[in-house]
C-alpha cells in the first residue's frame, strides 16, 4: 500500500485526540474527584497542573483541527550541525531551570535521599557513619528511604548507588545539578540517532521523533531535579542505539549499559525495558543474541538484588531498624501489593499525557497500526517491543507522589517518540509538517502552564528549607501537623545533616525531646511558620504529638524559627522590604 492510500489526515487525527482526551479527562475527574473520597497528592496535582492544562490543550487540537493540515514550512536534514546544538541548549536550560524554577531545591524525599547518597560518596564513603550524639535521635533525622544494613550506626540510601554516583562525579567537576542534564543531552543524542537509523529516507519523521522529545516537558523538568529517572531514559536510548547497531561490540556494550542501568536505583526498571527486544529477538530467530541479552537480566539480579546487599551486610553490618527489602521476592511481592492498593491509571496517565507533547499518544497509535503483522510474527518490526514496553509502562501506573510527569513511565518516552515517527513515516506524506508545527505550539503553551504551577508548587517549600536553613540553633524540630507533605523538610544542606540538625518532631518521645531541650538550643518549626510561606493545607491530627507540644511549652522549648538578624543596613532595609 503505498503512502497516498493510506494518509491519515490531521484533521481526523486532531480531532480524534481532542475528543479522546476530553473522554478520557471527563473518566479521570468522575473516578478521582467526584465519587472517589479524600484527597490524594496525585489528584491535588491532577487538578491543579494536569487537568488545566490537558482541557485547555485539548480545546485547542479541535479548534486547530480546521487548519491542521498542510505542509507548513520546510525543515533541513536532521544532521548533527543543527540538532547537536538544539540537545546542548536543551540541556543548558535544563540545568539554568534547577535554579530558576525549582530554586536550587529538591522537593520530594526520594531526591533528597539520592543527593544525601550523592554526597557521602563524594567523601568517598560507602555510607555515612552516624555521631555518637545522634544516634538516639537516627530515625527522626532520617524518616524514610534508608538502608536497613548497618541502620544502627550509619545512614545509607535506600536506593541503589548509580544515580547518585553519577551526580557525586558532577559533584567533583563542579556541580552535581550538571547531572540531569548531560543525561538528557545524551539520551536525545542516541534517540536522534535511533530515528536516522530507523528512517534513513523520511528525515521529516526523523523531525517528528526527535522534536516530541525535545518538546516534552517531563523530560526537561526532570532533569532538573536528582531523580533516576533521567538516567533511565538516557540509558535505555543508548542500550537501543547500541543494539541496532550490532555486532558483538554492540552487544556487549549494551550488556553493560543495562547492567549499570540497573543499578541507578531500583533494579526492575531495566528489565521491563528490555524483555520485549528479547522476545522480538526470538521471533527473528536470533538465538544468541536473545540468550546473551537474557543473561543480561540474570546478571543484573544477581549484581543488584543479590551481591549489592551481601556487600552492605559485610561492609556495614546486619539489618536493624526495619527488615531488608532488596531481594528478588521482596520486589515482586512489592510490586503486586502496589497493583493492589495503589494502581492508578487514570489519574497517572493523565500526567503523562500532560507532560508530553499533546500529539505523542495519537501518533504512536499511528505508529502502533503501521505494524504489518505478518512482518511482526517474523521479528521484523521494531515497533513491536516499542509498542509492548511503552504498554508495560503505562499498564504499572502505580501511585507516584511526586513527579513533573508521570515518572515511571519516563525510560518509555524515548520509544513513544519513535512509534510517532514510524507512525508518521508510514501514514503521512513526506514533508507535510504543518500539522507538527501547530501540535508544539499547543504543546507550548501547555508547557509554560505546567512550569509556572510547578514554581508556585514548590516554591513554599524552597523557601521553608531556607528558613531552617537559616536557624543558628542547634536542633529544629518540625511540626509537620497542617502542611502537606511537610516532612520531606527534615534534612541536612547539600546532602549533609548538620547545624542546625533537623528532626521530625512526630517520631520523638518525651523524654528524648527533654533531652534535646535540655543539652542544645532548639527552635521549632510548625504550622505558624510554614503556612504564611503557602504550604498547602493539610487537615490532619495526632493527639501525642499534641501533648509533645504542650510539654515543650511548659518547658520554655517552643521557640519558633527565626531568621537570623541582618548584618548590615543594607541587609535591614532589604528584610523591610525598603519601606524607608
Amino acid at each position: 500500500m503505498g503512502p497516498g492510500s493510506a494518509f491519515v489526515d490531521a484533521r481526523r487525527l486532531y480531532l480524534a485526540g481532542a475528543i479522546g482526551l476530553a473522554l478520557w479527562l471527563g473518566a479521570t475527574f468522575l473516578w478521582h474527584v467526584t465519587y472517589r473520597q479524600g484527597i490524594s497528592l496525585p489528584v491535588i496535582l491532577f487538578l491543579d497542573q494536569d487537568f488545566p492544562a490537558l482541557f485547555g490543550m485539548a480545546m485547542l487540537l479541535a479548534l486547530a483541527a480546521p487548519f491542521a493540515e498542510g505542509r507548513g514550512f520546510a525543515l533541513p536534514p536532521p544532521s548533527a550541525r543543527i540538532v547537536v546544538p538544539l540537545i546542548v541548549l536543551l540541556g543548558l536550560a535544563a540545568w539554568a531551570g534547577h535554579y530558576a524554577l525549582f530554586q536550587d531545591y529538591a522537593i520530594s524525599r526520594d531526591e533528597e535521599v539520592a543527593r544525601f547518597a550523592a554526597a557521602y560518596m563524594r567523601e568517598g564513603l560507602f555510607a555515612r557513619p552516624i555521631p555518637v550524639e545522634w544516634e538516639p535521635y537516627r530515625r527522626a533525622i532520617m524518616p524514610e528511604f534508608f538502608s536497613p544494613f548497618g541502620a544502627a550506626d550509619y545512614w545509607t540510601a535506600a536506593y541503589l548507588p548509580v544515580n547518585s554516583a553519577i551526580q557525586a562525579l558532577f559533584w567533583q567537576l563542579g556541580d552535581p545539578n550538571l547531572a540531569g542534564p548531560v543525561l538528557l543531552m545524551a539520551g536525545l543524542a542516541a534517540l536522534w540517532r535511533i530515528a536516522v537509523r530507523l528512517m534513513p529516507d523520511r528525515p521529516d519523521a526523523v523531525w517528528v521523533t526527535i522534536l516530541l522529545g525535545f518538546s516534552s516537558s517531563q523530560l526537561w523538568v526532570t532533569a532538573m531535579t536528582p531523580y533516576a529517572m533521567t538516567g533511565h531514559f538516557a540509558l535505555n536510548m543508548v542500550w537501543l542505539a547500541l543494539v541496532l547497531r550490532g555486532g558483538v561490540m554492540g552487544h556487549l556494550a549494551a550488556g553493560v549499559v543495562a547492567l549499570v542501568a540497573a543499578g541507578l536505583h531500583q533494579w526492575h526498571f531495566p528489565p521491563i525495558f528490555i524483555i520485549p527486544f528479547i522476545l522480538w529477538m526470538l521471533l527473528a530467530r536470533r538465538w544468541g543474541v536473545a540468550a546473551f541479552h537474557a543473561l543480561t537480566l540474570v546478571a543484573i539480579v544477581i549484581v543488584w538484588a543479590k551481591l549489592w546487599p551481601g556487600f552492605l551486610l559485610h561492609a556495614l553490618g546486619a539489618p536493624t531498624d526495619v527488615r531488608p527489602s532488596a531481594g528478588v521476592a521482596d520486589k515482586v511481592g512489592s510490586l503486586f501489593q502496589r497493583l493492589g492498593d495503589r494502581w492508578q491509571p487514570l489519574v497517572n496517565l493523565s500526567r503523562y499525557m500532560a507532560w508530553n507533547n499533546i500529539l505523542m499518544v495519537p501518533l504512536a497509535v499511528l505508529g502502533i497500526a503501521a505494524m504489518r503483522w505478518r512482518a511482526m510474527i517474523r521479528g521484523q518490526e521494531i515497533a513491536l517491543p516499542l509498542a509492548l514496553g511503552c504498554l508495560a509502562g503505562c499498564v504499572l501506573a502505580l501511585a507516584q507522589g511526586y513527579g513533573w510527569g508521570f515518572r515511571y513511565a519516563h525510560g518509555f518516552i524515548g520509544p513513544f517518540c519513535l512509534l510517532s515517527g514510524l507512525g508518521w513515516a508510514r501514514f503521512r506524506p513526506a514533508g507535510a509538517l504543518r500539522p507538527l508545527f501547530v501540535g508544539l505550539a499547543i504543546t507550548a503553551l501547555g508547557s509554560a502552564f505546567l512550569v509556572w504551577r510547578t514554581h508556585e508548587f514548590v516554591a513554599p517549600y524552597a523557601a521553608s528549607h531556607r528558613l531552617i536553613d537559616s536557624s543558628q540553633a542547634d536542633v529544629v524540630l518540625i511540626d509537620p501537623r497542617g502542611g502537606l507533605y511537610v516532612t520531606d523538610l527534615v534534612r541536612g544542606r547539600d546532602g549533609v545533616p548538620g547545624k542546625p540538625m533537623v528532626m521530625n518532631l512526630g517520631m520523638l518521645s518525651l523524654e528524648q525531646v527533654d533531652r534535646l531541650c535540655q543539652s542544645y538550643v532548639v527552635e521549632l518549626f510548625d504550622r505558624a511558620e510554614f503556612r504564611p510561606l503557602g504550604v498547602p493545607l493539610a487537615r490532619w491530627r495526632l493527639d501525642r504529638m499534641d501533648a509533645l507540644r504542650a510539654h515543650m511549652r511548659e518547658a520554655g522549648c517552643d521557640r519558633p524559627v527565626q531568621p537570623p538578624l541582618p548584618e548590615t543596613m543594607d541587609e535591614a532595609l532589604e528584610a523591610a522590604g525598603n519601606a524607608m
